[in-house]
């Protein structure tokens, strides 16, 4: 696990390519404080901060290059097939100087060129720089796990594992992209390829990218396989399942420094630890958040420790409050390298396992993506096709029907619960992916309505305009079933957008890795690969990987009500978190960015306070107000010098 950055531009000096190159190797010392490492190449800059993991001698310092020093790599991530493949390399003559992961891209290289990474199993970003060819290819991960950006710059194209790394070489403005800033508004993230940062892409993911002669080309290199390629009867698929998963989760726990994993309550950390823990001697080390002052049914240590004594691992808690996060706001959004209003969970487990000796953490993040566990699951494939009926009644009438089920859904005191919002979308759903939006979405479309400023919304305004509902259109097929197009949404959009984003973000602030084998693309292509109908046996909830693993899994956890990892954020705001929510939302701020109505954000935080608005319409607008801050008004990262680390190699 690293930071990668660099510079290709024959526009550029020799000695200013490294100095851009060392100010993003700077923006990046917390994803890698163990090395450093910068190389000019004439036309070419590239640079990385090492996280040692792998191989954590000298001989996996980066940039690396192949035998005749040719080509050279730079690696954000683990290749966890790397063994087989180097094994398979040296026995067709390739020379290893190094027992790191990264190495074994470089000679596939030699042999494969740019399709190298089909190959590879595993979460990376790299760039591998061709000295013969004068040109710079640029991988992503086939779901996007670790993240890589890039920039068109002065006679050339920057890039770097993150938004503010780019910044930080001073070849880009920090102008707002106002299409992302009004997805953001929508989702509580910035769909990709767009940043908040104009100018500012990132490579979507399975997407490589190749810079020669100035000019950057991009083409995919994966996507999800079809339905029934999957070649596994009824009655294999969960033995298949089962042998995929405990060869992925042995894959996943090579490491050369201290590994344990995340434990929630849930079947997905359970799955993870349950089998590490059959996979290791010792008792694996986990970690888990409990808090001191939530309402009932936010602390889940009961089900966690419940997990823990079924697999005997060494259980770590760590108890946090409103106060924890009012400490570490502005840490937290630093980091955050580009606004997202979840995050801040994943930021304090992290932290945890960072302080309880760990360098690498297994999560079960993906589970319920893959697996089916979210109610979308049930309810989309179940109200799909009504869905598609209710779009064909007037809206005038809609209107109507659903403002009197708005009416059943307020409680004693007169204020709208969150499932009563929800229903007064309903006047504007006229399809299955109109019922996956309202259940993701933070603000829909005419929701915004009255709450931008004129300014803003004129700019907006236009034939040009991204929709937030019709972002959703590109990532589904038509004539897919509807079980297969909730599952291809949430893992592309909510998955990938935003978890696997702040994930990244937030561990690596405490320079810890996260890995993710519940979606190693084996898995994940195995149950996508599957015949059409499988979900009507093996569906939601998440049946397919409870009974897969039913002689592991604790009965407490696997049937306990369904509860998301989630902070009492609500309670928070208005206690310990209300002065640093009513500062970002204050006139003065509204007025000074010009992008919202005040009187619109007033009466959106009047809603709030009286119940009728849920936290993260307004939770979304505080983190927004806090890294426009940091960001547009040009308050400087931090991040350690290292210009006498630096080193021409």
């Amino acid at each position: 696990m690293c930071g990668i950055c660099g510079v290709v531009s024959a526009d550029i000096s020799s000695d200013e390519r490294r100095q851009v190159v060392g100010r993003m190797c700077a923006a990046l010392v917390h994803r890698g404080p163990d090395d450093v490492g910068i190389r000019d190449f004439g036309t070419a800059c590239i640079g990385m901060r090492r996280l040692s993991i792998i191989d954590t001698s000298p001989k996996g310092h980066q940039p690396m290059p192949n035998e005749d020093r040719s080509a050279w790599l730079v690696l954000n991530g683990e290749i966890y097939n790397f063994q087989a493949l180097r094994d398979e390399l040296l026995g067709r003559g390739h020379v290893f100087r190094s027992h790191s992961d990264a190495e074994s891209i470089l000679h596939l290289y030699e042999e494969k060129g740019a399709s190298c990474c089909e190959s590879l199993r595993g979460m990376f970003g790299f760039a591998l720089w061709n000295d013969r060819e004068n040109s710079l290819l640029l991988v992503r991960d086939r779901l996007g796990i670790k993240p890589l950006y890039y920039a068109e710059v002065k006679g050339g194209w920057a890039f770097a594992s993150e938004v503010r790394a780019i910044i930080s070489a001073g070849l880009v403005k920090t102008d707002l992209d106002f299409t992302a800033f009004d997805q953001y508004i929508s989702f509580g993230c910035v769909p990709p390829p767009r940043t908040m940062v104009k100018g500012i892409r990132a490579l979507l993911p399975g997407h490589r990218a190749k810079i020669e002669k100035g000019r950057l080309a991009i083409e995919k290199w994966w996507d999800f396989p079809e339905p029934g390629s999957n070649p596994l009867g009824d009655g294999e698929i969960l033995a298949g399942i089962r042998e995929t998963l405990e060869e992925s989760i042995r894959l996943h726990r090579i490491s050369d420094v201290p590994i344990g994993a995340f434990l929630s309550g849930g079947i997905d950390s359970a799955a993870v630890v349950g089998l590490m823990s059959r996979e290791r001697k010792a008792p694996v080390r986990t970690f888990s958040i409990g808090f001191d002052d939530a309402p009932d049914g936010f602390d889940e240590r009961k089900y966690a420790r419940a997990t823990s004594r079924a697999f005997w691992t060494e259980h770590t808690e760590a108890v946090v409050g409103g106060a924890t996060i009012r400490e570490e706001i502005s840490r937290v959004i630093r980091h955050m390298d580009q606004p997202s209003f979840d995050g801040v969970n994943s930021f304090l487990i992290s932290r945890a396992a960072k302080a309880g000796g760990l360098t690498v953490a297994l999560s079960g993040l993906g589970g319920d993506e893959i697996f089916g566990g979210y109610d979308s699951f049930r309810m989309i494939p179940r109200w799909g096709k009504m869905a598609c009926l209710w779009g064909g009644v007037p809206g005038p009438i809609r209107g109507a029907l659903v403002k009197a089920f708005q009416g059943r859904g307020r409680d004693g005191i007169g204020a709208a619960s969150e499932r009563a919002r929800k229903v007064g979308r309903l006047r504007w759903v006229d399809s299955p992916l109109g019922l996956y939006a309202l259940a993701r979405l933070v603000l829909w479309p005419e929701e915004k309505a009255g709450l931008y400023s004129p300014d803003l919304q004129s700019l907006l305004d236009g034939p040009d305009r991204e929709d937030a509902v019709d972002l959703l259109h590109g990532m589904v097929v038509p004539g897919d079933g509807m079980w297969r197009m909730v599952s291809l949404l949430e893992m592309q959009s909510y998955m990938g957008w935003r978890l696997l984003r702040d994930t990244d973000v937030m561990s690596m602030a405490h320079s810890l890795e996260v890995r993710v084998p519940l979606i190693d693309h084996k898995v994940v292509e195995l149950v996508c690969g599957l015949r059409s109908g499988w979900e009507n046996v093996w569906g939601h909830p998440k049946r397919l990987l409870t009974e897969s693993l039913s002689d592991i899994l604790p009965a407490e956890v696997v049937h306990r009500k369904k509860q998301g990892f989630s902070f009492p954020m609500e309670k928070w705001m208005k206690g310990e978190l209300r002065e640093v929510v009513e500062d970002a939302l204050s006139t003065e701020s509204i007025c000074r960015r010009g992008l919202f109505s005040s009187e619109g954000m007033k009466n959106l935080y009047a809603g709030f306070l009286r119940g009728k608005v849920g936290y993260p319409v307004i939770w979304q607008m505080v983190v927004l107000e806090l890294w426009m801050r940091e960001v547009l008004d040009g308050v400087h990262f931090s991040g350690l010098p290292i210009r006498s680390e630096i080193e021409n190699i």
